[in-house]
């Protein structure tokens, strides 16, 4: 059975005078098996300590974390990715940063898939969505070209609800109720197919950069 912790709330302020004046990506925890998934990091610019702090409240150490899962690599969401050296990261090969990650153990997904949070850590690609529900202890990982090139969303079935941690498609609940992507995409026009198939799909959104929220 998954459990889901929210390690720390994303945050993104931005006015047309000032342009952006805070930002942070929403970092989640996901538990099963013994194996600890971590969602997303931080912006480089905020303090490594924060996260770490962030995981002591929920009981789990930097060390402890197996699995890093990057939605996409912009810099603001893989910041302090030294502080898990033990940890495998993943992400979309169509990442423009990935080379980022050459000295880090990672695993580059070519496509869809269902990854098995196991200590074995099962992966298989596969061409068809899977029931959403019944997804048991495995996520889907669905491939989701806009925000970035090779942007992802994650679905996990915790509590009998569908949680999508959906990174850059949207922002916040805000974005969610202007039914807005965020700017400085890639190919900005192709978000809004993920975000009606999120919206068919989800219970909770768990946005990229802020609380989650239910719909």
């Amino acid at each position: 059975m998954l459990q889901f912790r929210i390690v720390q709330n994303g945050t993104f302020e931005m006015t047309p005078e000032t342009g952006v004046t805070d930002n942070r990506p929403t970092s989640s925890l996901i538990r099963s098996e013994g194996l600890n998934v971590l969602i997303d990091l931080d912006h480089p610019i905020k303090e490594s300590s924060d996260l770490v702090d962030a995981l002591a409240s929920l009981g789990v150490t930097p060390q402890q974390i197996n699995v890093v899962l990057l939605t996409h690599l912009h810099p603001d969401h893989i910041g302090h990715k030294d502080l898990f050296p033990g940890a495998l990261f993943m992400f979309h090969k169509d990442e423009r940063l990935s080379f980022y990650f050459k000295e880090n153990r990672n695993l580059q997904l070519e496509g869809d898939v269902i990854f098995e949070l196991s200590v074995d850590g099962v992966f298989r690609y596969v061409d068809v969505v899977p029931d959403l529900h019944d997804l048991g202890n495995c996520i889907y990982i669905r491939h989701c070209p806009g925000h970035t090139k090779g942007s992802l969303v994650i679905f996990a079935c915790i509590d009998g609800r569908v949680h999508a941690f959906v990174g850059g498609i949207f922002l916040n609940k805000a974005y969610y109720d202007r039914w807005e992507p965020p700017g400085m995409s890639w190919k900005q026009e192709r978000i809004y197919e993920h975000m009606a198939f999120i919206k068919e799909n989800a219970d909770v959104i768990v946005p990229g950069h802020g609380t989650p929220f239910r719909i």
